[in-house]
């Protein structure tokens, strides 16, 4: 199949962006949101827990704002994922498009979720204290540019005629280094771990669930919005040819 316009990307990515967003505020909001209410009360509860008085964001708010945000997130990493695929469409493997937007998804999951969340997993409300929070916020950002930088720099290196072989070896030594060497989150965990887990478990599922429709919706969207007659497949009739 030929390269996607860049009308063809951006309407597809739109429309992709938008749907992993409401799938992910949905997958939340009925399973991630009830361990973030009782991880709540566990601290509200705590021993030694002092009452400041009604909080300056209510529940509900939270609640509805993260409907609102799940989808601008859609929208947003969905264009940053088209204008990725648009640039490097050409140099992808495999012809078809689909295949090539799933391949990218994938990539871009490890790089932007797993890899970072093997070394950083998310925690409920009641893990952290507010003392260290820039500095967490700094360690998962480093975390984060590296392990962007270092997939990059695999996949320019492959591109510029290093072995396929020793290319993803040499990630594969980068991203164990970057996992060992990074500091460990340095605030304890005090509430019950069956709820930390519960809480990692559903922010990981949704996240995954989130760039598997991006994909796939992606890809089959910029399959059938551009007919083959404009992807450059066709050759150009000749003068003998009847108009």
């Amino acid at each position: 199949m030929g390269a996607r316009s860049l009308g063809t990307v951006l309407k597809a990515v739109i429309l992709a962006g938008l749907l992993a967003g409401v799938t992910l505020a949905v997958f939340h909001s009925l399973l991630t949101e009830p361990v973030i209410d009782r991880a709540i009360a566990i601290e509200e509860s705590r021993e030694g827990h002092l009452e400041e008085g009604p909080p300056l964001v209510s529940r509900d708010t939270q609640k509805r704002g993260l409907v609102v945000g799940s989808v601008l997130y859609g929208l947003f990493v969905g264009l940053i994922f088209g204008g990725v695929f648009y640039l490097a469409q050409s140099i992808l493997p495999t012809r078809r498009v689909l295949t090539r937007a799933a391949l990218l998804a994938l990539g871009a999951y490890w790089l932007l979720v797993a890899l970072p969340f093997l070394k950083y997993p998310a925690n409920p409300p009641g893990v952290g204290q507010s003392e260290t929070i820039e500095y967490r916020q700094a360690l998962y950002l480093a975390f984060l540019l590296l392990s962007m930088l270092g997939g990059v720099a695999a996949a320019v290196a492959s591109r510029r005629g290093v072995p396929r072989g020793i290319a993803a070896a040499g990630y594969a030594v980068f991203a164990l280094a970057l996992y060992l060497l990074m500091p460990p989150n340095p605030d304890p965990i005090e509430i019950p771990f069956g709820l930390v887990l519960r809480f990692r478990a559903f922010s990981l599922a949704g996240l995954t669930l989130f760039w598997l429709v991006l994909g796939l919706a992606f890809g089959l969207l910029a399959e059938h919005l551009q007919p083959e007659r404009d992807s450059g497949n066709l050759q150009p009739r000749t003068a003998s040819e009847p108009s």
